[in-house]
């Protein structure tokens, strides 16, 4: 299911819009209140203002960007839950973060990718321990983990598949990319984004046809169109053909 901006966007930036307006209606109907309304409605366009920086801006000002995003994030995420739309409101945040990332690095792709995936696009039941070594993959063509392995291999992605979201962040905080790709589920993919908000982050989230962390899968052409838009080409020359592992598991 991909999810618009527009759910986030529309409380985000319409909310200041409207206290604005009715700001600014205060004063024509009681004059008296010139100053404290005249306050309210200059810090309600400064918030309005931060959701229209966009490209090269909006690098620079990301993390305090990030972090306000987040706290209209949060604040509204009980009402939603209690409405059972918890789950749209975290996927219209990861689209609004999209939207402008891809606005960043429209002029210049990223040099140094690192490509975030959660162990849960695994069978259960496979034995291969890609967490380790993604190349260890069978190749069956069970799971999206090959198509992961294969272009790995092919185009020289810096790929990590962590069983926790703490600790792959952890890990991309240390080797400090210029853009983080990230997959996971969607309140995952939000924790990411405001928590590690010195660093860019494009989201795509999980299909969990299974539930929870059970046989996960997500759009591989998605993340394909993403790198090719968004990464630096990496030099190949040194990579070797991939191995087509003989192992074996039950099914």
């Amino acid at each position: 299911m991909n999810t618009t901006p527009t759910f986030f966007l529309m409380f985000r930036r319409g909310i200041p819009l409207i206290g604005i307006a009715l700001s600014l209606m205060v004063i024509w109907i009681y004059p008296a209140s010139l100053g404290w309304a005249l306050l309210a409605a200059v810090a309600l366009a400064a918030e309005a203002v931060a959701t229209f920086g966009t490209g090269g801006s909006y690098l620079v000002n990301r993390q305090t960007t990030i972090r306000w995003d987040g706290y209209w994030l949060q604040v509204l995420r009980p009402l939603f839950k209690s409405i059972n739309l918890e789950d749209p409101w975290l996927r219209s945040f990861c689209a609004w973060n999209n939207r402008r990332v891809s606005s960043a690095l429209s002029a210049k792709k990223a040099h140094k990718v690192i490509l975030l995936l959660p162990h849960c696009i695994q069978l259960t039941k496979c034995k291969s321990h890609v967490v380790e070594n993604l190349q260890s993959c069978f190749r069956c063509g069970k799971c999206v983990v090959e198509n992961a392995a294969t272009a790995a291999l092919k185009y020289n992605w810096d790929v990590r598949i962590s069983p926790r979201s703490r600790a792959a962040y952890a890990e991309a905080r240390k080797s400090r990319p210029s853009l983080i790709i990230a997959i996971a589920c969607p309140d995952r993919l939000v924790k990411g984004v405001t928590k590690l908000s010195e660093i860019p982050s494009y989201t795509i989230p999980l299909e969990m046809p299974h539930g929870m962390c059970v046989d996960t899968t997500f759009d591989f052409h998605r993340l394909s169109q993403a790198m090719i838009t968004f990464a630096e080409l990496r030099s190949t020359s040194k990579i070797q053909p991939l191995q087509i592992n003989t192992g074996t598991w039950d099914i």
